[in-house]
């Protein structure tokens, strides 16, 4: 946390920019953030990662901040004039229904069926979704048993190459197993948790799943030289949106203090913060500047009559 002009700011965990504490940031009563007060992800930021169709994104930002989910109040919030989520938070800050309470106390309204409202929602926002797990792990599972295939397959993926659709198969089927493996042993079931937990070891060996089976080029993910990182940078697609932070962000110390030294003057001049991605352009722009006078100016590039 810094103070500027009497003013505290704080910097966001997530864009990286200091804001003003008091307004651009939600308060919380995590004990993660008592000090401080508020959430560390700014406002803006955390409204982003909010998609009002997909339940899971809500739910997964009350969890962090700690705030319990009650659907009284949440439609109390979508009657309101201003943003929901907003709404939300001001509640569960300023209400004594929720003093004491967190995550752990949400309620969730019971169906007809006997699922959650979370379950109902989550099936009726999804379905799309289930026929295509379904196409990839085979029919014949529980609707739910596919997202966790999916979420375990997801989190193991990067440890491993999949070269071959063989090998993508492989792991596929080791996550089966051993989600499998772990509701048995969450019912207390061990004999079951046994066979599952041997089926998934069978899998493993036969995709060279195991550590133990791993060569140091598996370890490495193929990473022996400066030529095939080259080469692995450039077919990874998610390589663009990276690309945009080199010219947002300051890359060294004297860029630091190059932006700290212009936001002083423009403060002195009364004039708003400037971004460093208004800086670069600035630079780009007295470049392309140099660039075209030079060319202006070289004999070569005149054109002879």
């Amino acid at each position: 946390m810094v103070v500027k002009n009497g003013k505290e700011y704080l910097k966001c965990m997530d864009c990286f920019k200091e804001k003003d504490k008091v307004n651009g940031f939600y308060n919380t009563k995590n004990k993660l953030y008592e000090k401080v007060g508020k959430f560390p992800i700014c406002k803006i930021c955390l409204k982003k990662s909010i998609d009002y169709s997909n339940v899971d994104t809500i739910f997964n930002i009350l969890q962090q901040m700690d705030v319990k989910y009650d659907p009284m109040y949440w439609e109390q919030a979508i009657q309101r004039k201003s943003d929901t989520f907003s709404a939300y938070i001001t509640m569960a800050n300023s209400l004594k229904q929720f003093n004491g309470t967190g995550w752990k106390d949400s309620i969730f309204n019971d169906t007809p069926d006997g699922s959650s409202e979370k379950d109902t929602i989550d099936r009726k926002s999804s379905s799309e979704d289930l026929d295509k797990l379904k196409e990839t792990y085979g029919y014949g599972y529980p609707d739910d048993d596919y997202f966790l295939f999916e979420k375990k397959f997801l989190q193991l993926k990067p440890s491993f190459q999949l070269i071959t659709t063989m090998h993508e198969e492989c792991l596929r089927e080791y996550c089966v197993n051993k989600v499998y493996e772990t509701l048995a042993k969450a019912k207390g079931d061990f004999k079951q948790a046994k066979d599952w937990a041997a089926m998934a070891k069978d899998t493993a060996e036969a995709g060279k799943l195991k550590p133990s089976q791993m060569s140091k080029a598996d370890l490495s993910q193929g990473l022996d030289g400066f030529g095939q990182l080259a080469r692995m940078v450039e077919e990874k697609v998610d390589i663009v949106p990276v690309l945009p932070k080199f010219i947002s962000q300051p890359k060294d110390k004297p860029d630091v203090v190059l932006w700290c030294y212009l936001n002083y003057v423009r403060d002195l001049k009364g004039l708003p913060e400037a971004d460093y991605k208004d800086i670069y352009q600035f630079y780009e722009d007295r470049k392309n500047d140099y660039e075209k006078q030079e060319l202006d100016n070289d004999p070569s590039m005149t054109e002879v009559e």
